[in-house]
């Protein structure tokens, strides 16, 4: 079986370089196409449109043909585009359709499946043509479902309600669907036949450092650093743990808030005036994850009710979880019964729980906090890597053909 993977993935560290791709997207990627590499070596074909915000966020206006390099092994290539606001969505459904076409007639007397990472349309329209033209199967992991939550002007509005019609109606046409919350066969495509893949880590990604984070060499002064990472957006609770921060009958704790987003103004001057808070502003994955696993608390107040929570898996989770530090968070829908053991959970997210729970967790035993989140991250390790959820893929694209 030949194997192509369609979607957006790029160089880790060209991640902050440039105003659009996605951290947390780009590492599932690259964990899911290095899974699938050891399955399917040679078979796997990669098609990459990089995801840079178009011209004039960035300067640069034509991004051309060519390969890059992911791994030692692992070359894509790169869907070349011109940079400017709809011209780039078609010329990119164009070339993408021509570049499939190549692979297939490459590949034209063995079974074809092509993978989208996500049904936006100028990921799956190409693809769902080849369906049409040529006997190939496709399948989307449906990571982003076509849901709005950024504020827009007349113009961006009008687009996004175009894109997300389209991303929708696209969902059904896939023969198969990997999905990282059930709700959103539920909405999207009740009759479709899928998998459920709920996040997951890279096995080379494993840490090193002994699980408990700050608590494995606490002293009695000590001040416990709390630690939130993410999208500063209103969907992700921040005004509800900044309020929370003033209800925590401790003294002896710091909330440290790390990323980027339209809350950025309103986090800094919070801080300014609450010395609870600290503005830490963007720091480089790698880096945030040596911030997580020394932390004494990971935060994740979003809200369970919002649109985001109720059709996403939060990926932010396995990498809270696996870094050995205990996890507060809300009871979200993506996060299945066997999470629940693992993580401390807020009754809700208003401001007043939040705070409950960290008080409650800042007089706990040392050593119950410890064991927890050791357990954490053998759960993850064992139950959550990539190289366990692309076998799984690998079995589900079998059973189309």
């Amino acid at each position: 079986m030949k194997v192509l993977f369609l979607g957006s993935v790029i160089k880790t560290e060209d991640c902050t370089k440039y105003r659009g791709p996605s951290v947390a997207g780009n590492k599932m990627q690259l964990g899911l196409i290095k899974g699938l590499y050891k399955i399917f070596k040679n078979d796997l074909s990669i098609l990459t449109e990089p995801p840079i915000a178009s011209f004039p966020k960035e300067k640069r206006i034509y991004i051309g043909k060519g390969k890059i390099q992911l791994q030692k092994n692992i070359v894509a290539n790169r869907v070349p585009f011109i940079n400017i606001f709809i011209v780039k969505q078609i010329i990119l459904i164009v070339n993408a359709f021509f570049m499939i076409y190549s692979w297939v007639r490459q590949n034209k007397n063995e079974k074809k499946v092509i993978i989208c990472f996500n049904s936006f349309p100028y990921i799956s329209l190409p693809a769902i043509l080849a369906k049409k033209l040529f006997n190939v199967k496709i399948v989307c992991i449906l990571a982003d479902p076509p849901i709005d939550v950024i504020n827009r002007g007349f113009i961006g509005k009008i687009a996004k309600k175009l894109e997300d019609s389209t991303t929708e109606k696209n969902i059904k046409e896939f023969d198969g669907l990997i999905v990282l919350n059930e709700k959103v066969i539920e909405k999207y495509a009740p009759k479709s036949k899928f998998i459920l893949v709920d996040g997951g880590f890279d096995l080379d990604d494993a840490p090193k450092s002994p699980p408990g984070g700050q608590w494995t060499n606490i002293h009695e002064d000590d001040v416990i650093r709390l630690v939130f990472s993410g999208a500063l957006l209103e969907y992700n609770g921040i005004k509800n743990l900044v309020e929370a921060s003033k209800l925590v009958k401790s003294n002896k704790f710091v909330i440290e808030i790390y990323g980027s987003g339209p809350l950025e103004q309103y986090v800094k001057e919070v801080a300014q005036d609450n010395s609870r808070i600290k503005f830490m502003g963007n720091v480089p994955n790698s880096q945030m994850i040596r911030i997580q696993q020394e932390a004494g608390i990971l935060l994740n107040p979003r809200p369970a009710n919002d649109p985001i929570s109720l059709y996403t898996f939060p990926s932010k989770m396995i990498e809270y979880l696996i870094s050995g530090t205990p996890v507060a968070t809300t009871k979200l829908n993506g996060l299945t019964d066997d999470y629940l053991q693992y993580v401390f959970i807020f009754d809700n997210e208003g401001p007043e729980e939040i705070a409950k729970t960290i008080d409650n967790l800042l007089i706990q035993d040392v050593d119950y906090l410890i064991a927890k989140a050791k357990e954490a991250r053998n759960f993850i390790i064992n139950n959550k890597n990539w190289d366990i959820h692309s076998k799984k893929i690998k079995e589900f694209i079998d059973l189309l053909y």
